[in-house]
C-alpha cells in the first residue's frame, strides 16, 4: 500500500511487485508441478500479477486524483481486486486474501458473518491504509483516516454481537450422528486406476465404513468421485445391463449390498454422465455420452435415490478449461502445451439443480448442502447451495485433496477456506476428504475434530442442526462487489482526468 501511494512509476513498481510477490506462490503451488509442470509457471505469474495490478491500479488512481485518502482509496482497490480475482475471471480463485487467516480468532472471523470475508479483508486492510494517512500532513486525510478507524472497529464490533446475540443454544434442535471415512488413495493411482487396484481399494473402503458402524451413526460419507466403478446412477446401470454388459456393476452391487446390509444411508461422490451409449469401433466397444458430471449420490435400502447434487462449478484447469471450452482445437492445443491437470476430465458440465439433499436418519430428516471439492473455497457458490429450496441444515463438503500430494500446506489451506463458509453462512460442517484433512467444523468456524492427513481413518461426531441466519446469507458478497464498483468509477475518473486534466476537479471538501 505504502508503494501504491508514493510510486510515481506506477507500472514499473507493479511489475516490482510481481518479481516480490512470486517467490511465495511459487513455493505455495509446488504441488502443481506433478500435476502440470507446463502450468506451473504462468500459474504462479498470474497470481504474483494480482498484487502488481494493486499497485499499478492505486498508484495511477492517486497520482490523478490527489484529493483522495489514502484510508479510502486503497482498501477500496485492495478488495476490488480480490473480488476481480476471486469472483469474475477464471472461474473465480478466492484462496490468499490477507484476512483469511484471521480464521484463527473467533472474534474477528464473526464479521464475515455480515459481508463475508472479502468484509474481513476490508476492515483487515483498512489500518494499513490509515497508517499511510497519518503519516501525511494534509489535516483533512488524517480525520478521514481517524474516523474510517474507529469505523472498523464499529465493523468488527456489529460481526461479533451479530454473530454471539444468534448462538443461543436452542435445546429442542437435532442433532445427526455424521461417519466419515477418510480414504487415502494416492492421485497417481487414482489416474491409473487399475481393476486390481480398484479392487483392493474398495476392499479398504467397505472395512472402514464396518469400523464406522460400530459407532452406530445416522449417516455415513464418502469423498470425492471414491466409487471405483464404471456408473452408480441407475440409467447408466440400466443401459449395461441391456447392452448386455451387466458384469461393469459388479462394484455397484457390491457397494449397494453393503449399504443394504448396514441400514445406515450413505452419501457418495461419483462421476455421471448423461445418456450413455454404447458404440462399435472396429471390434471394440466405446462409450459416449451427451455430458458428464461430477456428483454426490445418497443411497438407503440398497438403491441408489433419484435425488442427487451435480457439481454447479467445475474446476478450472482441473474440469474445465475456462472460456476456450468452446473451441475444441483449442482445448486440444491447451491440453497438448500441458497447462492443464494431468489425468482429469476437461468435459465435465456445470450442474443445474443446487438443491440441498434430504436425508430420513431415525427421528427425522436433515437437509443437507453438498458442495463438492474446490466449491468450498467459492463463497458465491456454497451461499447458493445453501439458500437453495427450504435451506440447508448442514454442509457436507466431499472433496479429493490428494492433488497435494505430500505438501500439507495446500489441504490446510483448503481447510481454512472451508472454514469461512461456516462462519458466513451460520452451519456446522462436516468435511471428508480422500488424503485428509477429513474434519468437523462448528458454525464458528472452528476444527472441533480432525484427522491426520495422508492416513486412512474414520471420524464420527454428532452434529447439533441448530443454523445460524446470517445477514450474509441475505447480502451475500455485497461489499466486495460495492469495491469492485467504486475501483471502477474511479479508475474512468482517472482515464477522464488523463485525456481531458479538467474533467475532475479536486473538491473543496469531500473525500
Amino acid at each position: 500500500m505504502y508503494i501504491a501511494w508514493k510510486t510515481p512509476r506506477p507500472f514499473r513498481h507493479g511489475l516490482c511487485v510481481l518479481l516480490g510477490s512470486a517467490p511465495f506462490f511459487a513455493h505455495q503451488f509446488t504441488y502443481v508441478i506433478d500435476i502440470s509442470a507446463a502450468g506451473f509457471v504462468p500459474l504462479v505469474v498470474y497470481l504474483a500479477a494480482w498484487p502488481a495490478l494493486f499497485v499499478w491500479l492505486a498508484g495511477s488512481i492517486r497520482r490523478r486524483l490527489t484529493w483522495l485518502a489514502a484510508s479510502v482509496l486503497l482498501p477500496v482497490a485492495w478488495v476490488g481486486v480480490d473480488v476481480l480475482r476471486g469472483e469474475v475471471l477464471f472461474g473465480g480463485f478466492e484462496w490468499y486474501q490477507v484476512g483469511q487467516p484471521l480464521i484463527a480468532n473467533v472474534f474477528l472471523a464473526s464479521a464475515a458473518s455480515i459481508g463475508g470475508s472479502y468484509f474481513v479483508t476490508l476492515l483487515t486492510v483498512l489500518p494499513s491504509a490509515v497508517a499511510v494517512d497519518l503519516r501525511g500532513d494534509t489535516r483533512r486525510k488524517q480525520i478521514i483516516a481517524a474516523a474510517l478507524f474507529w469505523c472498523s472497529l464499529v465493523g468488527w464490533g456489529l460481526g461479533f454481537a451479530s454473530s454471539h446475540l444468534s448462538q443461543n443454544e436452542d435445546e429442542n434442535a437435532s442433532a445427526a450422528r455424521i461417519a466419515l471415512v477418510q480414504t487415502n488413495v494416492p492421485q497417481d493411482n487414482k489416474i491409473g486406476w487399475s481393476f486390481e487396484q480398484r479392487q483392493r481399494d474398495f476392499d479398504e473402503f467397505v472395512a472402514m465404513t464396518g469400523r464406522a458402524v460400530l459407532e452406530k451413526p445416522d449417516l455415513i460419507v464418502w469423498p470425492e468421485t471414491m466409487f471405483p466403478g464404471i456408473a452408480l446412477d441407475n440409467d447408466t446401470a440400466s443401459m449395461l445391463e441391456r447392452e448386455r454388459l451387466g458384469h461393469l456393476n459388479g462394484f455397484r452391487e457390491q457397494l449397494l449390498n453393503m449399504q443394504n446390509s448396514l441400514s445406515v444411508p450413505m452419501l457418495v461422490g461419483a462421476q455421471r454422465a448423461d445418456n450413455v451409449r454404447v458404440v462399435e469401433d472396429d471390434g471394440r466397444i466405446r462409450f459416449e455420452h451427451d455430458g458428464s458430471y461430477n456428483s454426490a449420490f445418497v443411497l438407503t435400502e440398497g438403491l441408489v435415490q433419484e435425488a442427487r447434487y451435480d457439481k454447479l462449478s467445475p474446476t478450472p484447469f482441473g474440469e474445465t478449461l475456462p472460456y476456450i471450452k468452446s473451441w475444441p482445437w483449442l482445448q486440444d492445443l491447451v491440453l497438448k502445451i500441458g497447462l492443464g491437470a494431468s489425468g482429469m476430465d476437461f468435459g465435465l458440465e456445470s450442474g443445474e439443480d443446487p438443491s440441498p439433499l434430504v436425508i430420513e436418519i431415525e427421528g427425522g430428516q436433515i437437509s443437507i448442502a453438498t458442495p463438492i471439492c474446490f466449491e468450498s473455497t467459492q463463497s458465491s457458490v456454497c451461499r447458493r447451495i445453501v439458500n437453495a429450496g427450504d435451506g440447508a441444515d448442514l454442509i457436507i463438503l466431499m472433496t479429493n485433496d490428494g492433488w497435494f500430494g505430500d505438501f500439507d500446506t495446500g489441504r490446510r489451506m483448503h481447510l481454512l477456506l472451508a472454514r469461512w463458509r461456516c462462519v458466513e453462512l451460520g452451519l456446522p460442517m462436516a468435511r471428508c476428504a480422500n488424503t485428509g484433512i477429513t474434519s468437523f467444523i462448528s458454525r464458528e468456524g472452528v476444527v472441533t475434530r480432525e484427522l491426520e492427513p495422508r492416513r486412512a481413518g474414520v471420524l464420527v461426531e454428532t452434529v447439533r442442526l441448530d443454523a445460524r441466519p446470517t445477514v450474509y446469507r441475505k447480502v451475500g458478497n455485497l461489499v466486495g462487489w460495492l469495491s469492485l464498483a467504486c475501483l471502477g468509477v474511479l479508475w474512468l475518473l482517472t482515464i477522464a482526468m488523463r485525456f481531458n486534466p479538467g474533467a475532475v476537479r479536486s473538491p473543496k471538501k469531500g473525500l
